[in-house]
């Protein structure tokens, strides 16, 4: 029997599991997200209810979602470039300005490695839309990062979103949300954003980076531009912007 349950529900051993699965589901460089550094916490002291977990049997994390409460009131069209960058500084500002949410903003999805492809994440977006409808929001938005996009790191989002294989869809994250109802609004070219001097993208690379120019870096969605001279480098990471309709 499979339990759905609240941050502020979670055990001292649960705790370690949902720790330990944000490490361990994403590249080094998505860690080093200085939004992340900033404000996750205050989304796990702001916002408990809207992190949700499915707890199997032997107290174990099957998986879960991160979520966020904000106010939009423009059209879903005019959504920032900033996207998953945007969406996390806002929803936190916006509750320490007591400024009333209006929609909620899905963060990310995790399911541990054990139970991948069992249907956890459609559990997980299913029941991110009840409390959608239950809060009454005007919007339930999420910038998602494909699953696949760091294999092809030189090609444009909009190009790799229209992959197919057999007919369908290539990336499998991307299928998942349409398949659940979501509509494709657009790309946000500067999702996240993580910058740093030559060293820090050294350690991430594994090597010495000698020539500015364009660096893979493992996990990464798009290349890295590293400016040699100034000791700078910057990357800027695509997401797509999707929202779920209040009425299915």
């Amino acid at each position: 029997m499979i339990s759905i349950i609240h941050l502020s529900d979670l055990n001292s051993e649960l705790i370690k599991q949902y720790k330990a699965a944000i490490q361990n589901a994403f590249p080094d460089i998505i860690l080093c997200s200085k939004f992340i550094e900033k404000y996750w916490d205050r989304v796990e002291e702001y916002f408990p209810e809207y992190q949700i977990f499915l707890i199997g049997e032997e107290n174990q994390i099957l998986g879960f979602m991160n979520a966020i409460p904000l106010h939009w009131d423009q059209p879903l069209d005019d959504l920032p470039d900033e996207g998953w960058d945007w969406m996390l500084e806002k929803g936190v500002l916006d509750y320490e300005q007591g400024l009333k949410p209006n929609s909620l903003g899905g963060l990310q999805i995790i399911v541990t490695p054990d139970n991948l492809g069992k249907g956890y994440s459609g559990v997980l977006i299913r029941e991110a839309k009840q409390v959608f409808r239950e809060k009454e929001f005007d919007h339930f938005i999420i910038p998602i990062r494909p699953t696949y996009k760091s294999r092809y790191p030189e090609m444009k989002m909009e190009e790799y979103m229209q992959m197919k294989i057999d007919g369908k869809i290539y990336d499998p994250w991307i299928r998942t949300h349409l398949k659940g109802g979501a509509k494709i609004i657009s790309v946000c070219t500067q999702a996240m954003t993580i910058e740093g001097n030559v060293q820090f993208w050294e350690r991430l690379i594994h090597r010495k980076v000698r020539e500015s120019g364009s660096y893979i870096v493992e996990g990464a969605l798009n290349l890295v531009d590293i400016d040699v001279e100034n000791n700078r480098g910057s990357y800027y990471e695509d997401n797509i912007w999707i929202s779920y309709p209040k009425v299915e």
